[in-house]
């Protein structure tokens, strides 16, 4: 069973009354060629639960078998705990992963430690601590509606990690919790907090100011291509229906960074950085004034 299902197995059951050894086996499906990441809740997670079973049935013998214990934070002090309660901890060989093979009612695990060392543990109960993945398909797709990247695990990519952590490109777009990347509930409130904070920095303004050089639309020469709505990084351009120009594309000049990727790449050259014309950028090139 999952990790998820033991804990509420000692929480709404007895069916762990009559189990004389249990077995967890870590980092199952994450660290490795697929999943690089450490999924950082899943060890704690692990802890928590033994320590819980051996306060129910303290005759209980629970075996952790582990790459490396990674217990974030303060809940290094469970680690030290679970020791001292009698849960016993082996470190398994990443290139020989344990084997788990049938015996009558019973399953027996084969491990192999760094040092060459094997062990044959006899369990009732195998619990695996999965790792966390994410949903690769919605992801791309509320990445795609939003226009805001995501990393190479497919979790959704913040504009800075130190100085704008909870922050996307795209103006009044935050992220927090597991869509950001796995992480404990502790990290999660904290970032939901920071989320939180930044969204109101912008909720409790009257107005907002904007850049001060911004891109505008010449509608007389814009054909409605769309090319501009696709390189906008900042969801700023929408294309809308003009009544006397037909179907242009449009700027909120409050989303807009005046970057320049629309008017460098606009074929009608239908687009102009306030500062930066046509005319200007050709008269610096020029000399003349």
């Amino acid at each position: 069973i999952l990790q998820s299902e033991f804990e509420k197995l000692l929480n709404t059951s007895d069916e762990i009354d009559d189990k004389h050894s249990v077995v967890m086996i870590q980092c199952v499906g994450s660290r490795n060629e697929e999943h690089p990441y450490c999924s950082k809740m899943c060890c704690a997670e692990a802890i928590k639960n033994a320590l819980k079973a051996k306060e129910k049935h303290p005759e209980l013998e629970i075996t952790v078998l582990f790459r490396d214990i990674r217990t974030y934070g303060f809940k290094e002090s469970y680690y030290r705990k679970a020791r001292e309660q009698g849960v016993i901890f082996i470190q398994y060989d990443e290139n020989s992963l344990p084997e788990v093979t049938p015996s009558n009612n019973a399953l027996n695990i084969k491990v192999k430690t760094p040092k060459n060392d094997e062990f044959l543990i006899n369990s009732d109960l195998l619990v695996l601590s999965a790792g966390i993945y994410s949903n690769r398909e919605e992801n791309e797709e509320l990445a795609k509606m939003l226009k805001v990247p995501l990393n190479d695990d497919n979790f959704f990519l913040e504009a800075h990690v130190k100085l704008r952590p909870v922050d996307f490109a795209t103006e009044g777009v935050f992220v927090a919790g597991l869509a950001h990347c796995p992480k404990t509930i502790e990290d999660s409130i904290s970032q939901a907090n920071a989320a939180v904070s930044r969204a109101c920095t912008i909720l409790s303004k009257d107005e907002i100011e904007a850049e001060g050089k911004t891109a505008r639309i010449n509608m007389a020469r814009c054909i409605g291509c769309g090319m501009c709505v696709e390189l906008c990084a900042y969801n700023a351009i929408e294309l809308i229906e003009d009544r006397r120009f037909g179907r242009v594309a449009s700027i909120n000049q409050a989303l807009c960074k005046g970057c320049g990727a629309c008017s460098g790449n606009c074929r009608c050259a239908a687009i102009d950085i306030l500062g930066f014309t046509g005319e200007q950028i050709f008269a610096m090139i020029t000399g003349r004034n």
